[in-house]
């Protein structure tokens, strides 16, 4: 089926574009990557979402990055500000890619892990920063 999985060592693959869509790496091929913040924005009905379930937040929105690779990789979040510590946090709904990643055999872990093992990744990231200045004038808590 997807034989080029079995042809090229998982560790240094890479991005490779599959028939679906999706391109499969392993989570340690991301660190070799750069990726340029797009852009960032608030919005009020994600806001208003997130307070729905109890979310404690004072403003909300939407990030988008991708990588310098062809073909690009796309990630993108939501975020939200902490009410009380007014923190920028990941939003509980996870990471949107076209990203696959994949375990040492070459085989998809799901969207599932995959968006679980992104936001691990990402917390080890300034991103905040970057949004936060993208944001300087729209943000208001």
């Amino acid at each position: 089926m997807e034989t080029y999985l079995h042809l090229r060592s998982v560790e240094h693959r890479s991005p490779l574009m599959s028939p679906d869509g999706y391109i499969r790496l392993p989570l340690a091929s991301l660190n070799a990557l750069s990726f340029v913040h797009l852009f960032s924005e608030g919005d009020d009905d994600f806001l208003q979402e997130l307070r729905a379930q109890t979310v404690p937040a004072c403003s909300a929105g939407f990030s988008e990055w991708k990588s310098d690779t062809s073909p690009p990789i796309s990630l993108g979040w939501g975020w939200f500000i902490h009410s009380q510590s007014h923190r920028m946090l990941l939003a509980p709904d996870g990471i949107r890619s076209n990203v696959m990643l994949i375990d040492a055999h070459g085989y998809d872990l799901g969207p599932g892990k995959t968006s679980n093992l992104f936001c691990m990744w990402l917390n080890a990231f300034d991103w905040q920063g970057v949004v936060s200045m993208a944001l300087r004038d729209s943000i208001a808590c």
